[in-house]
């Protein structure tokens, strides 16, 4: 038996499902290693419970959680110094939550500036593949369930490349996968899939994204509304806008406008939540991707 790992990167959703069983099919379960960030705290309790679910019935799910050491490590990995912000009062060994995070940047994440990948799930990855693996001298491949297909940033992603920062390989065995094949290959194993997708979600992990479609955004605030609740308190206690700027006008809008602008149809003017708030009322499946059959 060979003594690689074979580590895998779990969020919940549908592709990081898709490759974990494909790395489950090629390799022993005992070398096959899945690794979940806790995203700072910013989940959605479906998608933990999920999570809790598979963990317990499919395969044993790690989960890593953000540390404040994981920012001042990668701030002094990146220009020499361990540096400490001015809003930084936290201690080392503090969770890194996403609030904390917003608080310590001065701001929230955006889709170009997404520091919140960087410092709540590549960071205390990397420290966890140290810890775990490299300082014990255990070799290991990394896997991420990334597609061509789902944005124009990825449409490049090669079948492999070495990841200099941890020193191994890292391979994307579904680059040229659709979402559909992600589902069917799922299925057709018998595994269940997160039930986020039938409820008309197109992302399962942050809960909300700041990259949340308008489509999410209004799901968002008729089935979860305590997750709105949660972002109207990190925005009343830092004073910035969580989401970039969406609605018609362009400007940097607090949550409760764009949840206002979520709930209309193209336009901005005809309101469109009066459906969706009674299909999260009778659980209604509203899947994008024909899950409901």
């Amino acid at each position: 038996m060979s003594g690689t790992k074979h580590v895998v990167g779990f969020s919940g959703g549908i592709d990081s499902q898709a490759c974990a069983l494909l790395v489950r099919q090629r390799y022993p379960a005992e070398d096959v290693i899945l690794l979940n960030n806790d995203a700072g705290g910013n989940e959605n309790p479906v998608n933990e419970e999920f999570i809790e679910k598979y963990s317990r019935t499919v395969h044993p799910v790690t989960r890593v959680t953000s540390l404040v050491r994981d920012f001042r490590e990668w701030e002094r990995d990146r220009d020499g110094r361990l540096t400490q912000r001015p809003r930084d009062t936290f201690a080392p060994d503090d969770p890194l939550t996403f609030d904390r995070l917003a608080h310590i940047m001065g701001r929230f994440p955006s889709s170009r500036a997404q520091f919140c990948t960087i410092f709540l799930k590549v960071a205390p990855q990397r420290r966890w593949l140290r810890e775990n693996l490299t300082d014990q001298g255990i070799d290991f491949v990394r896997y991420v369930g990334v597609r061509r297909d789902e944005s124009k940033k990825r449409k490049d992603t090669p079948d492999s490349w070495w990841d200099d920062a941890n020193d191994c390989e890292v391979r994307a065995p579904i680059a040229d996968w659709t979402k559909e094949q992600c589902f069917a290959f799922v299925q057709a194993a018998g595994e269940e899939f997160n039930p986020m997708y039938r409820m008309g979600f197109s992302r399962v992990g942050c809960s909300p994204c700041v990259n949340s479609t308008k489509e999410d955004i209004r799901e968002w605030s008729a089935r979860f509304p305590e997750m709105v609740e949660k972002v109207r308190q990190w925005e009343a206690e830092t004073g910035k806008n969580f989401f970039p700027p969406c609605v018609p006008s362009g400007h940097y809008a607090m949550v409760d406008e764009v949840i206002a602008w979520s709930r209309t149809t193209r336009g901005g003017k005809q309101f469109a939540l009066p459906l969706v708030e009674a299909d999260a009322a009778s659980g209604t499946c509203v899947s994008k991707y024909g899950l409901c059959e």
